[in-house]
């Protein structure tokens, strides 16, 4: 599908997700809020938010809950801060594969290896998103709030790039948003998978290049 070669495609997909990383450490603070908060992803993704209490963070990030409310006054403001992390993530993973050199084609596949990748920072998104999706009674209102304006905006990049490769014949003639939404459900469906068998036990995931095959225009 790419024709660049293997190490072309790994170097740009570890770019991106150095990228990925750097926008969240940039975003979160300094090296303590990163480390509560990565801690955080984790607690609230295995105990949902109802069952979540800022103990529990504090107990995985290795700190006292004193010291975790020294940062957050409580966990409905911590969970906020993931929350808008994720979103601004979202829209900027885009954005920072679109500025790759290379085809519309090849910068949708060097970001779908970086979505993929399980040490992606991406994988705090999915796990962020898989719980908004199971326990959406439990999330604040203020959150929700954010998350239904914010929905959109990985797709004010993404239906642009597909749209030129559908000017360049590459992926498939269709409704680009439509189509931006398919990958996105595709994507996140195998990164969730992933995370819900713990990596999977030694069972094989799809790749890029499967999760993009449907995109890709047909050449009879």
């Amino acid at each position: 599908m790419v024709h660049k070669g293997e190490r072309t495609k790994s170097v740009q997909s570890e770019r991106l997700q150095q990228l990925f990383l750097e926008a969240f450490e940039w975003g979160a603070g300094d090296p303590v809020r990163r480390k509560i908060l990565w801690h955080a992803v984790e607690v609230f993704s295995r105990k949902g938010f109802a069952g979540t209490k800022i103990k529990d963070i504090a107990a995985s990030a290795g700190f006292s809950q004193g010291y975790v409310y020294s940062y957050y006054k409580s966990k409905e403001e911590l969970f906020a801060k993931i929350v808008e992390l994720a979103l601004n993530g979202a829209g900027q993973s885009v954005y920072q594969a679109c500025q790759l050199p290379g085809s519309p084609l090849e910068r949708l596949y060097w970001l779908t290896e970086a979505y993929l990748a399980p040490t992606s920072a991406a994988s705090g998104h999915w796990r962020l998103n898989l719980l908004l999706a199971t326990s959406p009674d439990a999330i604040p209102e203020p959150v929700k709030a954010m998350v239904a304006e914010r929905r959109g905006e990985p797709f004010k990049h993404l239906v642009p790039l597909i749209m030129e490769g559908q000017r360049l014949g590459e992926l498939m003639q269709d409704d680009p948003l439509m189509l931006a939404i398919a990958y996105y459900s595709i994507v996140q469906g195998i990164a969730l998978s992933r995370i819900q068998t713990e990596e999977g036990h030694g069972l094989p995931f799809p790749d890029a290049e499967i999760a993009l095959r449907f995109l890709v225009a047909r050449r009879d």
